[in-house]
């Protein structure tokens, strides 16, 4: 069972049994038995003892609690819960990042929704697979929003991609005025390691491109994936249509996973050489 399924079901009994008409019937219980009342016309007629409160209260309780388990608006509430838990937007500080993994989510619940409206067991569990694989592409979606959200508030490398090109003007400068050799070759080896520190600089910068493009592309296919959920029928549970379904939504994954080993490449061991040389 994926992460999100167990909080969807966690938080599905917790919104029942903490539900306002299970907590009138706990209220009752309390005090009913805790001011000793009898229970009408039986507990005085067979000298029933309080705590067969809890026989009649009980079983009533636990119908409120699998009713509201089992209500289909109960279970919307449930994921639209369990998915603000696994993707907390708050920690995305840009607004249009944040909007994109809302977005995402949005998507997800929408497709789980659609999942819902099979009744054949064969097609439920091939749309429910397809569902569990987009619960993948948005957890992709949001690491790649936290990532870019990072390198948009890194005000170091913000500060050195303005800054190395001038320094190194500057370097250059200073080596064409110097005649001494031991100072020539000192800045020779300085101008170098600025340079090595741009290329690195740039192609983080670079990276991070064509990361935010390719968010703006993954979340255009996630609307086209939902748009063709809702496109399949029952009898299409062994089509191709289904199974390219399918597929794509796999392929989409692999190329957010591509996408952050990029950036791991880049922003980690390139990040580290960054930081090293502006040192």
């Amino acid at each position: 069972m994926s992460d999100l399924r167990q909080r969807t079901i966690g938080a599905l009994i917790k919104n029942a049994v903490f539900s306002p008409l299970s907590a009138i019937i706990i209220a009752a219980a309390i005090v009913l038995i805790g001011l000793d009342i009898n229970i009408p016309l039986l507990g005085v007629l067979l000298n029933l003892s309080r705590w067969w409160w809890l026989a009649v209260l009980a079983p009533l309780w636990l119908i409120i609690v699998a009713v509201q388990v089992a209500s289909r608006s109960a279970g919307e509430a449930a994921v639209t819960e369990a998915l603000r838990e696994t993707f907390d937007i708050n920690v995305i500080t840009n607004p249009r990042l944040q909007q994109n993994v809302a977005q995402a989510i949005a998507y997800r619940q929408r497709i789980d929704a659609a999942v819902s409206r099979f009744r054949n067991t064969v097609m439920h569990d091939r749309m429910k697979d397809a569902a569990n694989q987009v619960e993948e592409w948005v957890r992709r979606i949001y690491t790649l929003s936290m990532r870019l959200d990072a390198f948009r508030n890194d005000s170091i490398i913000a500060s050195d991609l303005l800054s190395v090109p001038d320094s190194i003007q500057n370097l250059q400068k200073r080596l064409a005025d110097t005649a001494d050799d031991a100072i020539r070759s000192e800045l020779h080896n300085t101008i170098e390691h600025r340079k090595a520190q741009l290329t690195s600089l740039q192609k983080l910068s670079q990276t991070m491109t064509r990361a935010e493009l390719q968010l703006e592309n993954t979340l255009t296919a996630l609307g086209t994936i939902y748009s063709q959920m809702l496109l399949v029928d029952a009898k299409d549970v062994d089509s191709s249509k289904t199974q390219r379904l399918h597929d794509n939504i796999v392929d989409q994954v692999h190329s957010l996973n591509d996408v952050l080993s990029s950036m791991d490449e880049v922003y980690g061991d390139g990040g580290q050489r960054v930081e090293s040389q502006s040192r």
